[in-house]
């Protein structure tokens, strides 16, 4: 998704009436789902997703489980699983992103091999796993503080996100379009209701993951607006 809020850090700026960690209302998600779900029906995932799969697989996926928080229709976690992990857990806002991830995974061979369920990650405790990933999630929090805490507690070897770039004139860029975006969706509170993205300032989170004892393996810049990092302990 694409549009971007500026925030402040892991501190992130927020206004008064914005819960502290609680990601968007469910809203749209669940009308996004079918365009998602003809995007990746012919195997393999499509966007920043498909070459942070394959920074996942250089870091190390093969016999490790696999957390995945905010999984949309379960496309990484399942290309992961086809890469080797043993096992991934997904949780998604999105009732149908759910349904339809468990039957891409019937669909594929995995269903033996997968959760998936219906959940926000910031707000319970996660289920440990050796990869823990955030793909295209931080940005729908006003404050990742709880999502931050929740999945680098989960998470063992490697944890992995994507994000808007923050810095530069991609920043600026990724700001302004995210400012065009948000407006837009308050113009149409019956579809959109409360939603809204955010750019949170990317070197403030990598030094909250380094903190955690995690050192990066793979720094990317992808279709212009997304960072990759993957990081390992």
């Amino acid at each position: 998704m694409l549009g971007f809020r500026s925030s402040g850090a892991v501190g992130y700026r927020r206004t008064v009436s914005e819960p502290e960690d609680r990601a968007n209302d469910r809203c749209c998600f669940d009308d996004w789902v079918d365009n998602w779900d003809r995007r990746v029906r012919k195997g393999r995932p499509v966007g920043v997703t498909a070459p942070l799969v394959d920074a996942l697989e250089h870091a190390g996926l093969v016999d490790r489980t696999v957390l995945d928080v905010g999984c949309g229709i379960g496309d990484l976690a399942i290309e992961a699983l086809a890469r080797g992990a043993s096992s991934a857990t997904g949780f998604d806002l999105s009732p149908k992103a759910i349904d339809h991830a468990r039957e891409l995974a019937a669909r594929r061979g995995f269903a033996d091999r997968t959760t998936f369920d219906v959940g926000d990650g910031s707000r319970f405790e996660l289920p440990s796993a050796d990869v823990v990933v955030l793909n295209r999630v931080v940005c729908c929090y006003p404050n990742a503080d709880g999502l931050l805490n929740r999945t680098l507690t989960a998470a063992g070897s490697v944890f992995a996100l994507t994000a808007p770039v923050s810095d530069g004139a991609t920043g600026a860029f990724n700001r302004a379009l995210n400012g065009f975006w948000n407006g837009w969706y308050a113009l149409r509170p019956k579809k959109f209701g409360s939603f809204r993205t955010f750019v949170h300032d990317l070197d403030t989170i990598d030094e909250r993951v380094r903190r955690a004892g995690f050192r990066r393996v793979a720094y990317e810049r992808r279709r212009v607006v997304w960072n990759l990092a993957v990081y390992a302990r």
